[in-house]
């Protein structure tokens, strides 16, 4: 037997799947569903990929949930791409919902800070940095892909990485173990033919985004200085991104709290230290904390407080003991 009591939907569309939450107004999650990548909006397929993904999350949600999509009042998404695109397809499938959908950088605030105030700096595959105030005003810095900018994410880390392994191969620069860690990871033989797969594009942009982790491992296990440097580099330029969004909403010197999610944060104190170092420097106020919960988790929040919930202790406790593991944790691929 359905539930007929109100619902909201939260939905993660990102680029590697697609997360949906079916949950009652005060916080307890029904059901989750998963479906495909739903970004590339413009490329061949990309509308029917957008359309699958859509229709399986939210159709296992409401399946597992043992609910009706009638009883969505409202939803709210945090997509890669097809934002706009997304509307008519929620509006079908949920006709008695009002729908929010945003890019998915506010829906990581959102779940990052339980939809408070702040700064996101997401470091994947791609970097992107985005803040808002309690009055609206809101900024962004970053994310603009990897011919761009990136500045910071995985797969600049993964070209620094080739570039000082190439060097040192060539004793035009310092020593470094990413010389034989690099062709291990990609499992290649030599950085000869690391060098192949990449220009017969053997070798693909994740999988140099990829060697971040590397890069990572080298820091920590074989203290490597160029690696360090690397990641330290990384830091800095992370910062840039949140410094840059602190600055153009005039908070400098009142600070803001900065939140940390993605991959690339999982090198700890390499990419941390100076990162944290960088924003002391320019905005003494400011806090560096990590994300709280995930971009689908702050989804939820916003639909429920467009449905008139207050978070509270209470509800926030229901969201996270009645939330799949998936949905409390951050997504490690988003902005990937």
């Amino acid at each position: 037997m359905s539930t007929q009591e109100p619902l909201v939907l939260a939905v993660d569309g990102g680029q590697s799947s697609t997360l949906a939450l079916i949950a009652t107004y005060t916080g307890r999650i029904l059901g989750a569903g998963w479906g495909g990548p739903s970004n590339h909006i413009h490329e061949p397929g990309g509308p029917e990929r957008l359309h699958n993904a859509l229709h399986d999350s939210i159709g296992e949600a409401l399946r597992n949930a043992g609910a009706d999509a009638g009883n969505i009042t409202h939803a709210c998404l945090g997509m890669t791409g097809g934002a706009q695109q997304s509307i008519p397809i929620v509006q079908s499938i949920a006709p008695n919902s009002a729908i929010q959908v945003y890019q998915d950088v506010v829906t990581a605030l959102a779940g990052a800070s339980v939809a408070q105030p702040g700064v996101i700096v997401i470091a994947g595959t791609g970097s992107v940095a985005y803040g808002k105030l309690a009055d609206g005003r809101s900024a962004l810095a970053g994310g603009w892909g990897y011919i761009m900018g990136d500045e910071g994410s995985a797969y600049q880390i993964g070209l620094a990485a080739l570039g000082a392994a190439s060097r040192a191969s060539d004793k035009r620069g310092p020593s470094t173990t990413l010389l034989e860690r690099i062709p291990a990871w990609l499992e290649r033989s030599t950085l000869r033919e690391v060098h192949k797969g990449i220009y017969s594009a053997a070798i693909t942009r994740p999988q140099i985004a990829g060697l971040a982790a590397a890069v990572g491992a080298a820091a920590r296990e074989d203290s490597d200085g160029v690696a360090q440097d690397t990641l330290s580099n990384a830091g800095h330029d992370l910062a840039e991104a949140a410094l840059a969004v602190i600055e153009a909403l005039e908070m400098s010197e009142a600070g803001m709290s900065v939140y940390t999610t993605g991959g690339v944060f999982h090198a700890g104190e390499f990419i941390l230290d100076p990162f944290r170092a960088r924003i002391a420097a320019r905005s003494s106020a400011s806090a560096v904390n990590e994300a709280a919960y995930s971009p689908v988790i702050g989804a939820l929040f916003l639909a429920l407080q467009a449905a008139g919930t207050e978070l509270t202790p209470d509800v926030i406790q229901a969201i996270h003991d009645s939330a799949p593991k998936a949905a409390i944790s951050k997504h490690l691929s988003q902005n990937g």
